[in-house]
Formats: structure tokens, sequence, C-alpha cells
């Protein structure tokens, strides 16, 4: 049976919600230590759009559910990067001048184009330049700033419901599933690693490589208030009566960080979904900053020597595996990442020793952050589309040690960069290019 057409068009008051999960297996030792194993190459997708059924819209809608017996449909996909119609044209035009050509848009496929509150399935035929040619003309006239949009084969729940307002108003809140390996999302190509040399390599941008894992440089929406919980893996020794001793067989202190970001474009949106491709959700290894202010006042910079003004700095993480690496913040706005080599005393303060010169004076200095190696604490991640162009996504991240990226077991740092440290790549094979 082929996949019927289902003509909706969502209600933005409501939003879209876009889910992508991926499946892991992730096994703990009794010390904290963990492998990891991902079972899928793409993450499934489901949609939920909330949608307003009035006039023929319902009984158009209450035929296509009635045609789709097997459950499988096909939809515009909501959230893409859709082509903006720059002229209104007639009733069977079958020439549509667009703003831009994206990436999706190739020719010779089914597309949705978005009228208002109408959508009709048309067939492209090919693109020249900014006009997408159509094998039929469209039906009724078409105004400026319609959507052309991508088309997604898709599976219904096995219930579908609507809310009755009148007998001639409806909504219903849908469900769609993405059929597996119809759609896939390639992450963009990836930043050049921006880990220091011999000199300080400043990163501006939302993202960078920094040796051999991906960073997240983008600040969370404090508006919606992020929330870290520290997780402390002690074990108790409790028999009821006399003494209560508890053992740390974990030598460090988790935290989970769960904070909205907002994607302000369909680009940016874009940019923070691929970290969580890259990484195959809870698979791969990631850099996340705390963009707090974690470090004592700054008394001194010399070299690769930060002294700071706490000679508790030193006992508290010289030698905590997770505090091993930091993100300085100047105050013009740029970002230099380093590594921490070792924690010493000195005269009563303690001083931080990184792997490279640091090269900025403290009066510079906006705030010293610790950057942590992190895996999402979720398979799945939902985008909050509020238009097809903006949308807010909640991130989890697990905090995790910070052993050498090479040293991780197996590939699942590889997984979330794509490179080892020299520049060389995995490939699917196993096979080595260097």
């Amino acid at each position: 049976m082929p996949p019927v057409f289902l003509p909706i068009v969502p209600n933005w008051q409501n939003g879209v919600r876009d889910t992508y999960e991926f499946k892991t297996d992730v096994f703990v030792s009794r010390d904290g230590t963990e492998q990891r194993r991902s079972q899928r190459v793409q993450p499934r997708r489901s949609i939920t759009a909330a949608v307003l059924l009035d006039g023929d819209r319902l009984r158009v809608f209450s035929d296509a559910i009635n045609a789709a017996k097997d459950g499988k449909v096909q939809v515009a996909d909501f959230s893409a990067d859709g082509a903006v119609l720059t002229e209104t044209v007639a009733d069977g035009a079958t020439v549509l001048k667009v703003d831009h050509v994206p990436a999706w848009l190739t020719g010779s496929q089914p597309a949705v184009l978005l009228t208002g509150r109408k959508a009709q399935k048309v067939g492209v035929d090919f693109i020249s330049g900014n006009q997408v040619i159509l094998t039929a003309g469209v039906k009724g006239a078409v105004g400026f700033g319609a959507q052309l949009l991508p088309m997604l084969p898709a599976v219904l729940s096995a219930t579908t419901s609507t809310s009755v307002y009148t007998n001639l108003v409806s909504t219903s809140s849908l469900t769609l599933q993405v059929e597996p390996g119809t759609v896939t999302r390639e992450a963009d190509p990836l930043p050049a690693d921006s880990s220091p040399t011999s000199e300080t390599k400043q990163v501006i941008g939302p993202a960078a490589i920094f040796y051999g894992r991906y960073a997240l440089l983008r600040k969370p929406n404090y508006l919606q208030q992020p929330q870290v919980a520290f997780n402390l893996a002690y074990e108790s020794v409790d028999y009821d009566r006399g003494v209560v001793k508890t053992f740390a067989p974990v030598p460090l202190v988790s935290r989970t960080l769960t904070a909205t970001y907002m994607g302000v474009s369909h680009a940016e949106t874009m940019a923070l979904l691929d970290i969580f491709v890259r990484a195959k959700g809870r698979a791969g290894e990631i850099y996340v900053p705390t963009w707090g202010n974690d470090f004592p006042p700054i008394l001194s910079i010399i070299d690769n020597k930060i002294m700071v003004d706490d000679p508790n700095f030193t006992n508290t993480y010289g030698d905590d595996r997770a505090h091993k690496a930091i993100l300085i913040r100047k105050k013009d706005g740029t970002l230099h990442p380093f590594e921490i080599r070792s924690m010493t005393f000195s005269g009563g303060n303690s001083v931080i020793v990184t792997d490279n010169n640091v090269s900025v004076a403290p009066s510079d200095v906006e705030a010293v952050s610790w950057m942590f190696v992190s895996r999402f604490a979720q398979d799945s991640l939902t985008l909050e589309w509020r238009t097809n162009g903006v949308a807010n996504i909640t991130l989890s991240f697990t905090t995790l040690a910070n052993l050498a990226a090479e040293d991780s077991y197996g590939s699942n740092w590889i997984l979330a960069t794509g490179y080892w440290r020299d520049g060389g790549i995995w490939q699917d094979a196993a096979v080595w290019e260097d």
C-alpha cells in the first residue's frame, strides 16, 4: 500500500517537537569507569505537532487517516530549511521563484508547498538558478511567502485523537515516527583543532575541536535556570546499630548539567543538533564548560603557570581526574582553552601548570571556568521549534574523568570527533586513513 499524503500545517502557537533518539549500552564499573556501546548509527526521529482542523481541512484530514490503514503517511518536514516564494503565482503555475535553494532541494523529487493554513504535494522536476520547475501546476493561487519543504515518510501512531469544538472545527496532536533509514542527518564539517600549540590560539564561535574531542562553546539560556546536580557516589555500611561507615570507590564527584540552549536561526539549531549526532547520544565524549567563575583571584600568570590566592585549591583539585581542563574568557570575549598538567604550592598559594603558555595578562581575564569531559546524560534530544527557524533545546550532560582521548576504551571518543589527535580519520570498515 503506497503512503498517503497527510496535508497538515502545524499550529505554531503550540510549536513543533522534533525528537532524535540514539540507543547506547553503558557499562559502569565500581570505580565509575565507563564503557559505552552505540547500537544505532543514525538516530530515530519522531515529530509531535498540534494541528487546527477547520472547514474542508477536517474532511481532508479524516479522508487521509482512513486511507492510511497501515499507518504510513507522507508529511512536510516543518523544521527544515524551507525555500520561500518571492513572487505570487497563479493557479496551474509550474515555475516558482524562491529566495534560496536549500541543500535538500536537488530536483526530481516530491515536496510540500505550505500556503498559509493549507499544504499541497508537488513534484519538483529540476532547478534553474533560483527557480523551481514543477512537474505539474499548483492547485490554486499561491501567495508570496509560501514555503517549499521536503517530504518525510512517516508512520502514524496506532491511535489518533481529535478534540471537537463544533461540527466544523477540531484540533489534533499528532506524533509521527519518521521511517528509519529514509532520512539521515549528516553533521556539518568539523572546525579545525583548536588545541594550543607553542602559542595560545584563541577560539571564537559556538564550537571547536580540543585535543581530539568536540567542545561545546555555547552559553545556556539562563532565563531557563540551568540545573547542576553533584553526584556523590559513596557507599554506606550501616547495620542499624552503632556507627555508620562510608566509602568512596569512585575517585571523583560527577556533575549533571541540564540547561536550555536557544537556536535563533535554523543554522544555529542544526549546529547544536550536530553535537548530539556526532556523539551518537551517550556514546561519545565532548568538552562542556561551566561558564562560571570557578577560580580564586589570580595573582600572576607567568608562561604556563597561573598562581591563585587559595592554598586549598591544590588540595581539592590537584589529584582530581575530572578537573583537568580550563577555559579562560578574556574581557574582549575571546576564549582560550588549556589542559592542566599539574598543581603545586608556592608561598601559601596554588599554582596551576598548563600544557602551554597562557599569554594572557591577569587584568584581561574575565573568568576562568572548568571545562569538563562529558557525555550526554540521555540518548534522546528534543528540538522545541517555536517557528521553523527558532528553537529551544534542552541538553543534559554528565561529567567524566578527563582521560587522554586515545586512552579511551575502543572508539567512543572517535564517535564524537571522527578524528585522531594526529589528524587521521576513522573509517567504518575499521581501516585507518592518515
